[in-house]
């Protein structure tokens, strides 16, 4: 009986080690393929490209609950698209404000939406979503402009 247990013990061990754990990368090459196109949806902005004044904009869709959705900002300097991270401010167990980055990513729930602020930086910015469920990966480009208050930026955001 001793040997049927550690025999079905080690047999879990090695069945639980074998699982692989998808995680989304910190950086995704600018040529990445995904393998799927029905995990998310992204409702705003609506035709994948939009423009704004102000210095953070709010990307949100729908998909399949449990899909995981990351957001990355593409990065000039690198060619690369570079995982957006968050700042989070919290109350320490001492009473002050702490400040941390998160990884900009959120998980679809029961009523299958999802929502994020991106932090904008002046002109264009070239953002990634990352959706992955299972073995599935899904990659949406959206362009999102963002314009100052000076006269030509405020006649050229009339045209967009």
């Amino acid at each position: 009986m001793r040997k049927v247990c550690i025999a079905v013990l080690m047999l879990a061990v090695l069945l639980v080690g074998q699982l692989s754990v998808f995680a989304a990368p910190d950086t995704v090459a600018v040529d990445a393929v995904g393998n799927a196109n029905d995990l998310v949806a992204v409702t705003k902005p609506k035709n994948q490209k939009d423009s704004t004044f102000d210095s953070s904009y709010i990307v949100s869709g729908y998909g399949k609950e449990g899909a995981q959705v990351s957001f990355y900002l593409y990065s000039g300097e690198e060619a690369v698209y570079k995982r957006i991270m968050n700042d989070i401010q919290y109350v320490s167990t001492d009473g002050t404000v702490q400040t941390a980055k998160v990884p900009a990513e959120v998980k679809v729930g029961a009523s299958g939406l999802f929502i994020n602020t991106v932090s904008l930086n002046q002109g264009a910015n070239d953002i990634l979503i990352y959706a992955e469920k299972d073995d599935k990966v899904q990659l949406m480009k959206l362009s999102i402009t963002k314009y100052s208050y000076n006269l030509f930026d405020i006649i050229k955001s009339l045209t967009d």
